[in-house]
């Protein structure tokens, strides 16, 4: 078994993890090599700890940090002496023939399942207990021999993730004996904090933008939401806060002032590009000639600047003043935490804005 000193830090950080007063739930999976695990039994009863990683065969985050969980599994033992992981996905759609590819993949040792081994209803036991909820993937539960559960082990003050897990399992072998204190735990919840960064052509911060949270296929609720000045934007609980969505998207909108920063010497700049004599050098010149939104920088543009510059019209084709790039912002709700995002804020038909 792995030898560790561990500081007064440590154990009071990994103190406070721990739902003390509340046993593990006990249950019972096949593996990909078709042995049956019984976690009181076959592990607590025996005075072993269990690591439990919850992941899904196509999680990004999962497959990065895979290797390092083996170099750990390796340190505690490998499942010889008294330290036990388990690989358990949270998704019905990983059959234990998936984990199998995934063990291969990154050479695990461990014992892991998919759902025709277990592993989802022992998920979802876990994800709807006072254990959960389990969002993001990877996550860890340290068990204790005596049934207390450390439900998320993740990186704490100055300690790493692999710290925070070694603290927890060193930890846990120290407790044998059943705790009946019982202490009303705080709550998980997952935080995405969001800095985004909307700038014009020019570097400067656009205004009066409206953004809405919605689902990317265009069904289901839309939800207006609040930007702070300095481009943050906070979820808790994102299930909660925004329930009804199917791969979120945050998407952008700017109407009105059609002709703001737009002259006759657009429409001159765009006549030139298209004669070849003076074509666009930038990106987004391409994107605020096509003033009519038919996906080309055509004649038909000028005229329509130049409608709007003689009162003839009043806006552009199809409301559209302003454009994005990227035109939306993907929200990976299996991944919380810090992100940030640049979008370029595009004038329609300024050709000269930079």
């Amino acid at each position: 078994m792995k030898t560790q000193l561990y500081t007064i830090l440590g154990l009071i950080l990994c103190a406070n993890m721990a739902l003390k007063g509340q046993s593990a739930i006990d249950f019972t999976f096949t593996d990909t090599n078709g042995n049956e695990h019984t976690l009181y039994e076959d592990y607590l009863d025996e005075g072993k700890v269990v690591l439990i990683d919850w992941f899904f065969v196509a999680c990004p985050p999962c497959n990065a940090y895979a290797p390092t969980l083996q170099d750990i599994y390796e340190d505690w033992g490998e499942g010889q002496d008294d330290v036990e992981f388990f690989t358990l996905s949270n998704k019905t759609f990983d059959s234990n023939d998936d984990v199998k590819g995934y063990e291969e993949m990154h050479s695990l040792t461990n014992p892991g399942a998919g759902e025709d081994g277990g592993a989802f209803d022992i998920f979802w036991s876990y994800h709807n207990s006072d254990f959960g909820p389990i969002f993001s993937t990877p996550h860890f539960t340290v068990i204790a021999p005596n049934g207390t559960v450390f439900p998320d082990v993740e990186a704490y003050g100055t300690l790493s993730r692999e710290e925070a897990i070694d603290e927890a399992i060193t930890l846990a072998l120290t407790m044998t004996e059943v705790d009946t204190t019982v202490i009303d735990p705080e709550p998980i919840i997952d935080t995405f904090n969001y800095s985004i960064s909307l700038l014009d052509t020019r570097g400067n911060a656009v205004s009066d933008v409206t953004y809405t949270l919605r689902s990317a296929d265009g069904t289901g609720p839309i939800y207006p939401i609040t930007i702070e000045p300095n481009g943050t934007f906070t979820i808790i609980d994102f299930e909660a806060s925004y329930p009804g969505l199917i791969d979120p998207i945050i998407t952008f909108e700017k109407t009105g002032g059609y002709l703001d920063g737009v002259f006759s010497s657009d429409i001159i700049l765009i006549l030139r590009h298209l004669l070849g004599i003076q074509p666009f050098s930038q990106p987004y010149q391409t994107i605020a000639g096509d003033v009519n939104n038919d996906g080309n920088v055509s004649a038909a543009d000028m005229s329509v600047i130049r409608k709007n510059i003689l009162e003839q019209l009043d806006g552009f084709p199809a409301g559209i003043s302003w454009k994005f790039n990227p035109t939306q912002i993907e929200l990976d709700i299996e991944s919380p935490g810090e992100i940030e995002v640049n979008v370029q804020a595009i004038k329609i038909g300024d050709v000269n804005r930079h």
